[in-house]
């Protein structure tokens, strides 16, 4: 393979290697002079100290006794007591008491401390069950943290107003693609994991790696990265933006239609949160090796825990190689990634962190221009290996950041956070593109290009609670900033190439020749905001969310002179949530955002922001004390100013003054439904459905009465992933499998009907910490484009059947 960008790596990491990488991340962290003070615990560990547990469900006497294993105490019981009891098992962090609460809680039984370190298992005395402390803790066990919780859930989420609240009590749709349902269904890049989870759309722009992501009708140009937002508005921003693995990532969280009040400009589509893995209080280590179809292969090693005596120091570090081919022809891949973090009390209320991600993506023979229709828009009857780009096409990708936090705790009730994520990416990119000249001819000239992209983002909340009226209510204040500075260098060759589409070599394609220069296109976007949010409780059934945020943006071509500005512009938020028992709730929510402009007017001149606005009914309910979650949910998200062709008018517009112009009016709403259902069916049994409707359509301007984005937004989505453990002798099974349904998409006269895809998985459980696992995608083999544009490009075959084999060791 060739590496024509100097990357972080030169060479395959072999097992020498990684463990050495390892070690030098280990030793960063423990040089770092910031993260070596530590502060000791003025509460005993028995009531306050809290630690990380991740124990299965399972028998209760085997459960207590690991629970005692890791908790470090002597645990005594009568075996009469515990026989034919079931425990569903604990995780997240507790203090020892707090886990036994947990644990035992609805068997009949508590633990009493005796001397020391042990305790004892006796029937619970009739005043009821042991008191926590001052932590809430829910009966479930399950937290924010979905990493060891086997679970297709969470307990928490903060992405949609920065406050912890459950899927219940946030008054918007959210999903979460767990660690678990990651690992189950193999999912390896951001694309996976958006393919999986409810009202989302993936499709590709230009290119095989440059996925786009679509929620309610239109386009997510943001992602965010722990709750930090970065941008992929700038049409090439995924061409330099690295997802191509999960390895780093604890959990994917979702929350559709508008969210204007955390992110700021945007669409009204969705926020796409990447939480990252954290270092956890007790060794843990997690290696996989793995191998699958078009020679594909990768290696993973996760090492965390604890790096000083007292627990206060902690790191892991994190390493992935991954190579192979592909099903299109003279395609091949290798990506490497190199992520550290480390976390330490600086005090018993402070606690910082810092952390790295090296990443490098290359990709040989890479298809960007896709494959031609005939003009007629009936698909060639190419094979799905069928591709023009020649071997020497490439695009090669390398992102560094480097993140920071703080969090401090003023007492029980208030909490600063204050978060950072730097990001420098690069990429160098020749690919083709085509034009359709009739009689199966086909013109392919190249794009080279070299794209710089620095971000940086800067994140404060203040999380607090106040007392009025006999209720407790919450509070955020929080202010954010970020800047993107995007550098695109392109230029296209002078001798494009002839080729015929039904009798392909790629000796048909020239090498290119260049008679300029790379032109250059620089843009920057500044924004800054102020928010705050209030949850009020005025009963114990009724919940008010109200927020608003003061936005600036600050957009800039210098180039071209090109610039656009908005201050103090400003964005509302509201929701209600009413518990209509302890586990149901009917709520209502409001949101607005707006997205800044890559437009021009005949005059070109940027046109003003797209506003848009989202209204949403639904019925939430928990299960199992929040073991499983289900929703429903009514929606209206209407998108107004958007752009429109100006007729007759000659293409003059844009940096170069040789793009279409546009002017303002258009205006799209989209009216539907979504149902989801989440998490632990029955002990052992996880599964998500989740099903959307929607129909967005122009009710303004000149497309007035027709569909919008009928390329990018099928009008049904049906998704289904479910894994069980087999019972009895079993038990050292977990089989399942997941359901893709997709409606018709269409662009003009181009048409990619509905289909179904099955996929199928088997892990099988070797000893306590190793297992092996069989995933089978495409399982029927079904032809189908997971995308497609017009007659010239832009048109990509999906996967074939395939199949990928993990061995995964676990402490």
């Amino acid at each position: 393979m060739q590496h024509p960008l100097p990357g972080m790596f030169t060479a395959k990491l072999n097992t020498q290697s990684a463990l050495y990488l390892v070690m030098f991340g280990v030793s960063v962290l423990m040089a770092t002079p910031a993260l070596t003070r530590a502060a000791e615990s003025q509460e005993t560990a028995r009531t306050q100290h809290q630690q990380e547990f991740a124990i299965e469900a399972g028998s209760l006497a085997t459960v207590l006794n690991r629970f005692a294993t890791e908790a470090g105490v002597v645990l005594s019981f009568d075996n009469g007591l515990t026989e034919g009891k079931q425990s569903r098992g604990i995780n997240g962090r507790y203090s020892i008491d707090q886990g036994f609460s947990v644990l035992l809680s609805g068997s009949g039984l508590q633990a009493v401390a005796g001397g020391g370190n042990s305790y004892v298992v006796l029937p619970a005395t009739p005043s009821g069950s042991m008191q926590l402390g001052v932590t809430n803790v829910t009966s479930s066990g399950l937290g924010a943290i979905t990493e060891g919780s086997r679970s297709y859930t969470t307990g928490s989420t903060n992405t949609a107003t920065k406050m912890s609240l459950s899927l219940r009590e946030t008054p918007q749709s959210v999903s979460v693609v767990t660690r678990q349902q990651m690992d189950d269904q193999n999912m390896q890049s951001l694309e996976d994991v958006a393919r999986a989870a409810t009202g989302i759309n993936t499709t590709k722009d230009f290119g095989t790696e440059r996925s786009r992501y679509f929620s309610r009708g239109f386009q997510v140009n943001d992602l965010q990265y722990d709750g930090v937002p970065t941008s992929i508005s700038e049409s090439y921003s995924m061409d330099v933006t690295s997802v191509n693995n999960m390895a780093i990532y604890d959990r994917v969280e979702f929350v559709r239609g508008a969210n204007g009040l955390m992110q700021g400009a945007g669409n009204p589509s969705a926020a796409i949160n990447l939480v990252r893995k954290r270092p956890t209080e007790t060794y843990k280590l997690k290696a996989e090796i793995g191998g699958g179809s078009w020679d594909h292969y990768h290696s993973q090693i996760d090492a965390s825990g604890p790096l000083n005596e007292q627990g206060t120091l902690r790191g892991r570090t994190v390493l992935l190689y991954d190579a192979g081919n592909s099903f299109v022809d003279r395609a091949d891949k290798e990506n490497q990634l190199f992520y550290a973090i480390g976390e330490a009390d600086l005090s018993e209320d402070t606690t910082v962190s810092l952390g790295t991600v090296l990443q490098k993506d290359y990709h040989g023979g890479y298809d960007w221009g896709g494959l031609p229709t005939q003009l007629n828009g009936r698909f060639y009857p190419l094979s799905r290996s069928a591709s023009f780009a020649p071997s020497w096409a490439h695009l090669n990708k390398i992102n560094r950041t480097v993140f920071a936090d703080i969090k401090h705790a003023f007492n029980d009730d208030w909490k600063l956070t204050v978060n950072t994520n730097f990001m420098w990416s690069n990429a160098d990119f020749l690919g083709l593109y085509g034009n359709n000249i009739g009689n199966d001819q086909f013109r392919l000239a190249t794009n080279d290009t070299k794209y710089d992209d620095e971000q940086i983002s800067l994140d404060a909340a203040l999380n607090g609670a106040f007392y009025l009226l006999g209720q407790r209510h919450e509070l955020v204040f929080g202010a954010n900033a970020r800047k993107d500075r995007f550098i695109n260098e392109s230029r296209y060759n002078n001798n494009p190439s002839v080729v015929d589409i039904l009798d392909f070599s790629p000796s048909q394609v020239a090498s290119p020749t260049y008679s300029y220069e790379r032109i250059q296109y620089r843009n920057v976007r500044k924004d800054k905001g102020l928010y705050a949010a209030t949850r009020l409780n005025p009963s114990d059934d009724l919940h008010v969310i109200l927020g608003s945020r003061f936005s600036w943006v600050d957009y800039t071509s210098s180039d071209y002179e090109d610039r656009f500005k908005e201050n103090g512009k400003v964005i509302p938020y509201a929701g209600v949530v009413y518990d209509l028992t302890d586990d149901a709730s009917v709520y209502a929510s409001y949101t607005e955002i707006y997205q800044v402009q890559s437009n021009y007017d005949i005059n070109n001149k940027l046109l003003n922001p797209i506003t848009g606005s989202n209204y949403e009914i639904g019925l939430k309910n928990e299960f199992y004390d929040g073991l499983l979650n289900t929703s429903v949910a009514v929606f209206q998200v209407d998108q107004s100013h958007l752009p429109q062709a100006v007729v007759g008018a000659p293409r003059i517009c844009g940096p170069g003054r040789s793009s279409t112009c546009y002017e303002e009016g258009g205006k799209v709403r989209n009216r539907g439904f979504e149902v989801e259902a989440s998490g632990e069916v029955l002990p052992g049994w996880n599964a998500v459905l989740g099903y959307t409707y929607s129909h967005p359509e122009y009710i303004g301007g000149t497309r007035k009465g027709t569909d919008y984005a009928t390329e990018t937004s099928p009008r049904r989505l049906v998704k289904l992933a479910t894994n069980y453990r087999l019972p009895g002798e079993l038990g050292d099974w977990r089989v399942g499998g997941s359901l893709y349904h997709q409606s018709k998409v269409y662009l003009g006269n181009v048409e990619q009907g509905a289909y179904n895809l099955v996929d199928l998985n088997a892990n099988y459980q070797i000893n306590k910490n190793l297992s092996a696992q069989l995933n089978l995608n495409n399982v029927f083999d079904k032809h189908y484009y997971s995308a497609i544009y017009n007659s010239n490009l832009g048109n990509y075959y999906g996967e074939p059947r395939n199949f990928a084999v993990t061995l995964r060791y676990e402490n």
